[in-house]
């Protein structure tokens, strides 16, 4: 049983001081919203943990890290983050505030920041507490995407405009913007109306065990664990209906061979859907779905697939994308979007809703070793921009530019 330290913003207060004469080297204090970090284990979790992660590693000597969340849920990953000496877990102080943990969030979170010191608090999930720049703390936000005014069809209308009125707000209150991707950038400053010069794009690293080596066996052991066939193809994300699953399935049904299709993400009521849209094209043996399958699993997931196939409508990055080039396994992807600045231009798009399209680039991969060789090799040169230090060093350039300097020239 893993014991969770819940610390006030009393006891962070006091610890502060301590911590201040015990260890002068540290002259600098980051907050991070680590909402997700703490309770999302895919898409923006697994930015979350990376971008601290990376940070911490960067900065061990100077910088003390606080990563703020409402309510501890039980994570791995989060939980190695918290066990690092420079790094801390805050959680919001009395009952109250952890009963309504979203205002808190919203609200009291730049309090509890400036008891804690933080001199500049980055908001990793598009969103930044108020009154940060009333308490002289300043600020940068990561925006992941804009789906919900690019495609207005796939959230409720009355989200969507409270999602644009926040997203409008948090942006305009930041002293730095980070976009994912210059896709994002674009739309930020379309339908924001943001200056492009208040914008950094920083791509997204990838989790370090992707680029590990994974044997033969361990490939063999996770397929046999999940009953998988010797040749699949994969899809990784949560399992909305952006994923676009549904024209993965189409493809198959108009290959002449049988294929089968691996996808692993979060259930949701798409899965049901995509399941019987198998079912009814006879090729539901041929489709499996798998959930909450950690970092090391994936990683043997994506090293046993033929390729990697992640055509979906609309997404904020693809970090499934650079994962599988990490590894060394092909992508084909939907084109016109930040998929094609995640892939790089040896890997294939497709139009995302073209099935007819998708077999024949399914086919291609599948059938042309040659061709396969030479997206492999290609891709793991393209993902060496994606390495940990080389995000950790924009965001320090990041922060710099708003006058905070964490960098540790003995990292760099």
């Amino acid at each position: 049983m893993v014991v969770h330290r819940k610390i006030s913003t009393f006891a962070q207060f006091a610890r502060s001081r301590v911590y201040a004469y015990i260890n002068m080297k540290r002259t600098h204090t980051i907050g991070f919203d680590a909402t997700k970090a703490n309770d999302n284990i895919t898409g923006r979790g697994n930015y979350s943990c990376f971008v601290i992660e990376a940070l911490s590693k960067a900065c061990s000597e100077n910088t003390y890290f606080r990563m703020y969340t409402p309510k501890r849920q039980p994570n791995p990953s989060y939980d190695a983050l918290d066990r690092l000496a420079n790094v801390e877990s805050m959680e919001p102080d009395g009952s109250l505030w952890r009963k309504f943990s979203g205002l808190w969030r919203l609200w009291r979170l730049s309090h509890d920041a400036q008891r804690g010191d933080v001199e500049l608090f980055h908001g990793l999930d598009n969103r930044l507490p108020l009154g940060l720049g009333k308490r002289d703390i300043r600020s940068v936000v990561t925006v992941h995407d804009m789906h919900f005014v690019s495609h207005p069809t796939s959230i409720l209308p009355f989200k969507r405009l409270f999602n644009l009125i926040a997203m409008r707000s948090t942006c305009r209150r930041a002293d730095r913007i980070i976009a994912v991707s210059e896709s994002t950038k674009r739309d930020i400053i379309k339908y924001l109306d943001i200056d492009g010069e208040k914008i950094d794009v920083i791509y997204p690293g990838y989790n370090p065990i992707y680029g590990a080596p994974i044997s033969d066996e361990r490939v063999a052991e996770v397929r046999a664990k999940y009953e998988l066939p010797e040749k699949y193809i994969l899809n990784v994300g949560a399992q909305h209906e952006r994923r676009n699953i549904s024209a993965i399935i189409d493809a198959m049904d108009k290959l002449d061979y049988e294929i089968h299709l691996v996808a692993v993400g979060r259930r949701t009521s798409y899965t049901n859907r995509i399941r019987r849209q198998a079912r009814s094209a006879a090729i539901e043996k041929r489709l499996h779905l798998l959930h909450n399958i950690d970092n090391e699993e994936l990683a043997a997931l994506y090293r046993g697939a033929t390729a990697l196939v992640y055509p979906s409508l609309h997404a904020s990055f693809g970090t499934p994308i650079v994962e599988a080039m990490s590894v060394g396994t092909p992508v084909i992807a939907a084109k016109g979007s930040s998929h094609e600045e995640a892939g790089g231009s040896h890997s294939i798009y497709i139009t995302p809703n073209d099935s007819n399209e998708l077999a024949e680039k399914i086919d291609l991969v599948l059938n042309n070793e040659e061709l396969r060789q030479e997206m492999i090799r290609r891709g793991k040169e393209y993902v060496t921009r994606f390495r940990a230090e080389v995000c950790a060093y924009n965001i320090l350039n990041c922060y710099k530019r708003i006058g905070i300097d964490i960098t540790d020239d003995r990292y760099f």
